[in-house]
Formats: structure tokens, C-alpha cells, sequence
């Protein structure tokens, strides 16, 4: 039995790090591996958050200490969650704990960058002291090596759960956007883009903007331009309310200037729904343009147009981007595949260990 200690942030908090770990979690075939959850992050003001941090901490040293897990697979992104993780791993690597940093931080350049020279050296000193890195992509293992030469790192991606038989349904005419609401995501292109396009889309056409971040100043900007008759939800959405959002779906659109491996793509590709979305980051790896998506620079709205339009009013076109987009996610991004590499992985640390 491999014993697994497994940190990131609470199941409450919303985003794409906290839906991999909900994917772990529920996933029911863990056969040799025990694992035991440990939040260390909530959505608080600062003095609650070091209070909560402070308990986590606690409880996460004496399970360190009582219960001797295997590995901590530490789920990571920028800024205060990178602190906080290299705070937890060197107290846990000072118990003889083999940790893992898995990184999921979408402007972790923008952080690193912003360093100072002593700041950017004591990052460098933690992605090395980590027994392992795990980034999403191929495209990531430079983000670490190039700042710590001799850090281990490993490619795994995301991965998502896949229906039996791609679920898309070909009459759906609602478009989606699954993401924090705000610049970064390019929330506002899109509005923007469904601004120049209204007059030539279909009238029964809705978009639904699902995150939680702006959207006071979402709806806000969609009324000052107009378009308030095309957008029937801004807001949240998870669970059942999300699960039908994306059955009534007939397009994903994410124009992001910022991304790792988003899950919004993957899960909306397991449903068999066609993206658009920018070719940034790792998304070209999972979205190949003209194939099973359409990709566009960050900020081309233009373009943005022109593939809301042409997949919009093309049908056989969304049911082939459909099949090659729900196929690739059965072949290379299922659950089971990325959980098998992954339960690979702490056994390889717990024999290295010994």
C-alpha cells in the first residue's frame, strides 16, 4: 500500500486546480494506494487564510509525523499557493517525506518574472529541492528547467471522465465559456465578438458565461454594448446546473491570453463540444486548428469572429471537430490513464525511497 498525503486547496474554492483534485478524489479504482486530503487554502480575506493555513499545517505535521505517508503530492500555482506549498515541502522533506510539486499555475512566468533576483533564486532552490515536479505538458518542462536545470520533472496532463459514447448534441445552440471572468480568460473579446457577429448569428443563439470572477462588470459591459438578448447566464455554475449548460452547448469558446492545460477544454471536449480558443500555452497540444478546433492569436477578434460564424453555421463541420475532439480525449486524456501514470509514479518514489 502505497499512503499518499495530498494538499491543495479547499473542494469549496472554484477553479481548474481544485477540479483535477475533486477528479482524484472521486475517481473509485485507487486499488494500492491510500489517500488522505488536506486542504490548505480557502477564499478569505488574509488573516483568516493565514489562520486556516496555520491549522492545515498542524494537522499536516502530525500526519507527517504519526502516520509516515509514502509521498505528499502537493498541488501548486502561483504566488501565495507557491509559498505556501514551499513552506509545506521543506518541513516535509526535513521528516524524510518525498514530495511532489504539481504544478497548475496559468501566469507562473508572469510570477517568476516578477521576482526579484533573490526571490527568483529561492523558487529555483524549491523546484529543485522537490523529489518531483509534474507540469501539464510537454510545453511546461521548460518552465522548470529552465530556472532549475537539475529538477526532476514529469509530463502529466490533465485528464478528464468520458462518457461510453460521445454525448454532443448536434442541434444545441447555445455557446459556451467555462472560466474565471475577466481579462486573462478573454471574457471581453468574446462580448466584443458577439457585438460585431449579432446581426449575422441565428436568432435562438445564447451564450452562457460561467465562472465566477467579474461578473458584475461582465454583465455590466454586455448591456452597455447591446448585447444582453444574446447572454442567458453570467455567473458560477457547477454541478447539475454545468452538466446541463454543457449538454445544451453546441460550441466552447476560450480566448485566453494566459492558460497551463485548461479543464474547461478537456471536459467540454469529453462531451464531444468544438472549441475555439488561442493558441497559447499547452492548448495546441489537445485543440489542432482546422482539425478538432479553431485556434486564434490572444486579442484577434477578428478571427474570433470568423470561427464563431463559420462553426455556427456549419453543422457537419461541428460534428467532425465533435468526434476527433471526444475521440482524442478517450484515447490520450482519459481518467484511468492519467491515474494508472500517476499511481506509476508514487511507486517508483516509495521504492526509491527505500
Amino acid at each position: 500500500m502505497v499512503r499518499i498525503l495530498m494538499c491543495s486547496s479547499s473542494l469549496k474554492v472554484k477553479g481548474g486546480m481544485v477540479s483535477v483534485v475533486k477528479n482524484y478524489l472521486n475517481y473509485p479504482h485507487w486499488e494500492g494506494v491510500k489517500i488522505k486530503y488536506v486542504p490548505t487554502h480557502i477564499e478569505a480575506n488574509k488573516f483568516v487564510l493565514m489562520a486556516y493555513f496555520a491549522v492545515a499545517c498542524i494537522r499536516i505535521l502530525w500526519l507527517a509525523l504519526c502516520e509516515r505517508p509514502d509521498v505528499a503530492h502537493l498541488h501548486v500555482a502561483e504566488r501565495g499557493s507557491f509559498y505556501r506549498k514551499a513552506f509545506l515541502l521543506r518541513a516535509l522533506r526535513r521528516l524524510g517525506i518525498r514530495v511532489i510539486l504539481h504544478h497548475h499555475g496559468a501566469e507562473f512566468e508572469r510570477f517568476y518574472n516578477s521576482l526579484s533576483p533573490k526571490g527568483k533564486q529561492y523558487v529555483n532552490k524549491i523546484l529543485r529541492m522537490a523529489d518531483l515536479n509534474i507540469v501539464l505538458s510537454r510545453r511546461l518542462v521548460s518552465m522548470i528547467t529552465d530556472k532549475a536545470p537539475k529538477a526532476k520533472v514529469q509530463v502529466l496532463y490533465n485528464a478528464v471522465y468520458a462518457p461510453p459514447a460521445n454525448p454532443y448534441d448536434i442541434k444545441a445552440d447555445n455557446v459556451l465559456f467555462l472560466g474565471r471572468l475577466g481579462h486573462r480568460k478573454g471574457v471581453y473579446d468574446l462580448l466584443e465578438a458577439i457585438r460585431r457577429t449579432d446581426k449575422d448569428l441565428p436568432e435562438g443563439v445564447k451564450f452562457l458565461l460561467c465562472g465566477d470572477g467579474e461578473a458584475e462588470e461582465v454583465s455590466r459591459k454586455a448591456k452597455a454594448l447591446g448585447i444582453e438578448h444574446r447572454i442567458a447566464h453570467v455567473g458560477w455554475s457547477d454541478g447539475k446546473q454545468k452538466e446541463d449548460f454543457m449538454k445544451q452547448s453546441m460550441i466552447n469558446v476560450l480566448p485566453s491570453y494566459n492558460e497551463g492545460l485548461p479543464m474547461a477544454i478537456l471536459e467540454t471536449m469529453a462531451q464531444g463540444i468544438p472549441n475555439i480558443s488561442t493558441s497559447i500555452a499547452s492548448i495546441p497540444e489537445v485543440l489542432h486548428d482546422g482539425k478538432n478546433a479553431f485556434l486564434i492569436r490572444p486579442g484577434d477578434v477578428d478571427a474570433l469572429c470568423r470561427c464563431l460564424l463559420k462553426l455556427v453555421g456549419d453543422e457537419d463541420l461541428r460534428m467532425a471537430f465533435s468526434r476527433k475532439s471526444y475521440g482524442l480525449i478517450k484515447e490520450a486524456f482519459s481518467l484511468d490513464a492519467n491515474i494508472h501514470k500517476l499511481k506509476e509514479l508514487y511507486a517508483d518514489m516509495k521504492d526509491n525511497a527505500q
